[in-house]
């Protein structure tokens, strides 16, 4: 029975020539290589990640912030109208308190002061008892 090429191999021992070391020295020169590239890509690819996720966290921080601020700034925008409108409100106010002839009608009004000659008559204010009776009424 002749022999195949694996059973050959297998019991044939090779006389390692010059050029089969310089082969396999390259050979396995390159895996380590190849070994080494795999390692730096992979720690590279994991510095990578941690950097971009530490970035997105920064950023979904610093959007949340934002938020926050304008939120803050909308707020404060409409207490500023609104402080606005109270300051316009009192400019008109003291404008009306120069004028003595409105000075004379608030004194009647809420000082019950009265020119010569004059009767004030004061009507009390209905109570919440007499406008729940008035309602009833009607």
């Amino acid at each position: 029975m002749p022999l195949t090429s694996k059973q050959l191999s297998k019991k044939t021992t090779q006389m390692p020539t010059d050029y089969a070391k310089t082969e396999i020295r390259k050979n396995m020169i390159n895996s380590k290589r190849k070994i080494r590239l795999r390692r730096r890509l992979t720690v590279m690819t994991i510095i990578f990640a941690l950097i971009a996720g530490s970035l997105m966290v920064m950023l979904i921080k610093q959007k949340s912030v934002l938020a926050d601020k304008e939120k803050q700034k909308i707020e404060l925008q409409h207490d500023l109208a609104k402080q606005k409108e109270k300051q316009d409100d009192l400019k008109i106010q003291i404008a009306k308190l120069k004028d003595d002839d409105y000075i004379a009608k608030l004194a009647r009004k809420d000082l019950f002061l009265s020119e010569d000659g004059e009767i004030i008559f004061s009507i009390p204010k209905a109570s919440e008892k007499d406008k729940k009776k008035t309602d009833s009424k009607e």
